[in-house]
């Protein structure tokens, strides 16, 4: 006996996380993806015991030193503010943090080859600083360099990836 062909009318969902955005979901089918993280950081976290994944995409360390912009007005523009905000937005989805799965992708010396401003660095010293009162295990950290990089997230399955501008791509 031959098995009948089953006809899938499954829709995947690709959902962007632009810069100083973040983005929660519990949808099986979502695959959330931050597009060419230079000097900032893309952070995904996924909970395997709820299911629910989500990025943070910053661009700024400090938010204290914002020249001319509200931190008020665009928290997730800043590690110091948008990490908080972050996590609080798991938390209230029952999260705990001994399940989470964390990844973390950019801080990169694009524009800033010699490094004189070092944003990038800063960006990953600030986010260790925001991270450590959370008790949380980083799965994967791809840090520095000069290349852009790409960090997606699919919902159904945990899996993150790192894709790095003419370096291929690393799936955790």
């Amino acid at each position: 006996m031959v098995p009948k062909q089953l006809n899938s009318k499954a829709i995947s969902l690709m959902t962007a996380v632009n810069c100083s955005e973040m983005n929660i979901s519990n949808n099986p089918v979502e695959t959330l993806v931050a597009f060419s993280i230079g000097a900032g950081i893309g952070i995904s976290v996924f909970d395997r015991v709820c299911g629910v994944g989500g990025i943070l995409n910053f661009m700024l360390p400090d938010s204290t030193r914002a020249n001319g912009v509200d931190p008020e007005n665009v928290p997730l523009m800043f590690a110091d503010t948008g990490v908080p905000v972050f996590m609080k937005a798991f938390f209230d989805q029952g999260v705990r943090p001994e399940t989470m799965k964390v990844v973390i992708a950019g801080g990169a010396h694009v524009m800033d080859q010699t490094a004189a401003f070092n944003i990038g660095q800063k960006n990953f010293e600030a986010l260790k600083i925001c991270l450590a009162g959370y008790d949380l295990k980083t799965y994967r950290e791809d840090i520095g360099g000069t290349s852009c990089r790409t960090l997606s997230l699919e919902i159904g399955s945990g899996r993150s990836c790192i894709k790095i501008f003419g370096h291929g791509e690393v799936k955790v």
